[in-house]
């Protein structure tokens, strides 16, 4: 029977420390370069499984980009809650946004702006 059925194969992205970054199908990704990837399993279906009948093509991240599983080096573990939130501790903390860069310099113009006509109506200018 197995002469019959296609099978595809399916590959993992890890990180130095077991975390998978993505994962793949070489059905819908034929050519995709494997070099470094660790081949999950030779008889996959066409859509990218972690477990044998799992979800297809399954969220591997969090919404901050924090990896959801890893690879212990035989099979796919889901990271605990505490490693996640460990990581999304870790993560830079983002700057200003352009709105908030916006608003501050308004606020530093009319604040200039403000000083220039006192001194200017006192005469110390």
């Amino acid at each position: 029977m197995d002469e019959l059925c296609s099978y595809n194969r399916h590959y993992l992205a890890v990180d130095e420390r077991g975390r998978i970054l993505d994962g793949w199908s070489d059905g819908p990704c034929p050519g995709r370069e494997t070099a470094g990837a660790v081949l999950l399993t030779d008889r996959g279906g066409y859509q990218f499984r972690l477990h044998d009948g799992g979800e297809e093509n399954p969220q591997l991240m969090s919404r901050e980009g924090v990896p959801l599983y890893a690879w212990d080096g035989d099979k796919v573990t889901a990271r605990s809650a505490e490693e996640i939130a460990a990581d999304v501790a870790a993560l830079p903390k983002p700057g200003p946004t352009a709105s908030q860069r916006l608003e501050a310099q308004v606020t530093y113009t009319a604040m200039m702006t403000d000083t220039l006509l006192s001194e200017a109506q006192e005469g110390t200018l």
